[in-house]
């Protein structure tokens, strides 16, 4: 490995739906999502519109988490089907026993970092005599006392443990679903390897921006951010794009929500994209592709140059013209493990 080469920083991040209506029209969704506005002095992608989420933090690992739970009559087996056995990625990798499982403090950490930059609260509380504790709906609680720990918890993560002991309420792991695993390309100075979760709310919550790390929070539907996107009104990154498009599959969030529920059990496929630049554009070639190396040595910061890709049967890529502009290439190409292929508004043509 290159001594100076930094290695990827395990991140999670939450797409959050919310039901609208109670069932989607012929032209239109019955949910919306949430998406926000990275500041413009962000070290990372500035300015681009992303979902909830963030870097894995040592207080998201700490086993007194366990202690919580234990007051609130949980045991270790109440975890068990989230640990799911088969198809792990690396970033499932546990460190050391002497820390959480990675299965529930990435979800944790996700839970943190969306109250942190939105102030939704994805928690549930001992009061509440909920009648199942698997659910496809996710829970939040609310209300000025809790809004002003925001604060406290984004100057120090470790705040996020005393907030659930004051009120006593514990992080509701358990309406977080396995939805994508991405990890940025190597060429790119700042690299993070992010597991992106999703949970569905029968009600929109309220929202705070975060004042420092967010300029603006906002709701739309999947074709509305990808509609701006096009009109080039707003960045979004690839990852997110790409995610966005697998959600244009559905205009129903009650459908939506029983695909993430059971599709989740299945694993994930890590998305490691395969820079090429060419005369048309830089495209990301994702695994799937007849392109896509049956090895890749994740510390090459080089880009690979062609004129012009070769002729390829399967395809799964997406092509990069300017900040605004992100393509998404797919052909004859079946995504493993029961999930999505992506669908734009325009349907791609071959290149």
């Amino acid at each position: 490995m290159r001594v100076a080469f930094k290695p990827w920083r395990e991140s999670s991040s939450l797409i959050l739906v919310a039901k609208t209506a109670f069932a989607p029209n012929a032209t239109d969704f019955n949910y919306k999502l949430l998406a926000l506005k990275r500041s413009s002095t962000s070290a990372f992608m500035p300015n681009t519109y992303v979902f909830p989420g963030g870097n894995l933090s040592s207080a998201d690992k700490s086993r007194e988490w366990l202690e919580l739970y234990a007051k609130f009559g949980f045991n270790s087996n109440t975890f068990d089907k989230l640990n799911h056995k088969e198809n792990r990625t690396l970033i499932f990798k546990n460190e050391s026993e002497d820390v959480l499982p990675k299965f529930l403090s990435l979800r944790i950490g996700a839970i943190r970092e969306t109250f942190e930059e939105c102030g939704i609260l994805i928690c549930r509380s001992y009061k509440i005599n909920y009648k199942e504790r698997i659910t496809r709906w996710a829970s939040f609680i609310d209300g000025p006392e809790i809004k002003k720990w925001q604060d406290k918890v984004h100057d120090d993560p470790q705040q996020f443990l005393e907030l659930c002991h004051k009120f006593e309420v514990y992080p509701d792991v358990w309406a977080l679903k396995e939805w994508s695993n991405w990890a940025t390309p190597a060429s790119m100075t700042k690299r993070f390897d992010t597991v992106f979760f999703l949970a569905s709310f029968l009600q929109t919550p309220a929202v705070y921006a975060e004042k420092q790390e967010v300029q603006h929070l906002e709701w739309g539907t999947p074709k509305d951010f990808i509609m701006k996107n096009k009109k080039e009104d707003i960045m979004v990154p690839p990852p997110q794009y790409y995610e966005l498009s697998r959600l244009n599959n559905f205009k129903d969030i009650d459908s939506l929500s029983k695909f993430a529920n059971e599709r989740s059990e299945c694993g994930l496929e890590r998305y490691f994209p395969y820079r090429i630049n060419t005369d048309n554009g830089v495209y990301s070639i994702l695994p799937g592709d007849d392109l896509y190396p049956a090895e890749i040595d994740p510390t090459n910061v080089d880009v690979a140059f062609m004129e012009k890709l070769p002729e390829s049967s399967a395809q799964n890529r997406i092509l990069h013209m300017s900040p605004y502009s992100n393509q998404i290439l797919v052909q004859n190409h079946k995504p493993k493990y029961n999930h999505l292929v992506p669908i734009e508004l325009i349907q791609s043509s071959k290149l």
